[in-house]
């Protein structure tokens, strides 16, 4: 039973770091979903993940620095907040009950950033001018607190960071990759602190998800600075509007055509997010409008 699960967790690990290092979020979201679904209690699925996306975490940041993907007083913020924020959610875990999902009023706040994000990729409309810095500290503080008790910084961090930073995308996601390091190692520290037992359970699973994460980093680093930016934002607010809408599902009793069918759905808005506005041609002279076809044809 453990070698298969060891197995699962590598295989995991280096499917979700692809997405994950690539688009900024998805690798705490599948890491545990798949811990939780072999039965383990919330604080070691915590701990196993947290331990995960330390070594992915700095490996990512290693490839997305390589690329040129970090803008460092951003990831340097977002990441000190992170660790605070992941310290406090470890106890959190530890001495609380209840914990273990995102509350709906922040998924469904969370899922309208997503919308906008994929709205603004589909225009082709992605903001890009001088940092802005007075929302990094508690993006990284509430990142931090939900990526230990639930896996899920990215989710929270890089949509905000597209929308409110002005950063190139592929810089929010590289900035994010390196924040995560930090707000994990915070966790870990916290799960050493307040529940030791939990770290020693959940090792031999955090390792086959690093193995595959770390395998997975540098090739997932190098495809984000291939990918449009308006693609990239699009796709990256759309994965968004999805793992918040599982937060918010999981507590409906729908049958499981509905939710396929709105996934579906997702997948075709997807897909005209990234195809974009059909564009209008241009007219030489500013001001000017383009005379129609059949006018220059009898011309």
């Amino acid at each position: 039973m453990i070698p298969i699960a060891v197995a699962s967790a590598v295989a995991a690990g280096l499917v979700a770091q692809l997405v994950d290092g690539g688009l900024g979020m998805g690798f705490g979201t599948v890491a545990t979903a798949l811990l939780a679904g072999l039965g383990l209690a919330p604080a070691v699925v915590a701990a196993a993940a947290a331990s995960a996306a330390l070594v992915t975490g700095t490996v990512s940041t290693a490839a997305h620095l390589r690329f040129g993907n970090v803008h460092w007083p951003t990831a340097i913020r977002l990441g000190t907040a992170g660790a605070a924020g992941g310290f406090t959610g470890a106890w959190a875990l530890a001495a609380l009950a209840g914990l273990g999902t995102a509350t709906p009023v922040a998924s469904a706040a969370l899922l309208a950033v997503g919308a906008v994000l994929a709205w603004r990729g589909y225009r082709g409309t992605v903001p890009v001018g001088p940092v802005r810095h007075a929302l990094t500290v508690p993006t990284g503080l509430v990142g931090g607190f939900t990526g230990a008790v639930a896996g899920v910084w990215g989710p929270v961090t890089v949509p905000v960071l597209l929308a409110v930073s002005r950063l190139e995308p592929r810089k929010a996601v590289g900035s994010a990759a390196a924040g995560q390091a930090l707000a994990a190692a915070g966790a870990l520290l916290g799960f050493w602190a307040f529940a030791p037992q939990s770290l020693q359970v959940a090792m031999p699973l955090a390792e086959g998800l690093a193995v595959g994460g770390a395998v997975a980093a540098p090739v997932a680093a190098w495809l984000t600075g291939r990918v449009p930016a308006a693609k990239l934002t699009a796709t990256i607010g759309m994965l968004a509007v999805a793992l918040h809408l599982r937060a918010l599902l999981t507590g409906l009793a729908l049958p499981w055509p509905a939710v396929a069918g709105l996934y579906l759905v997702l997948a075709a808005v997807w897909a005209l997010a990234l195809a974009g506005p059909r564009r209008r041609p241009v007219p030489a002279i500013p001001g000017q409008r383009a005379a129609p076809v059949e006018a220059e044809a009898q011309q």
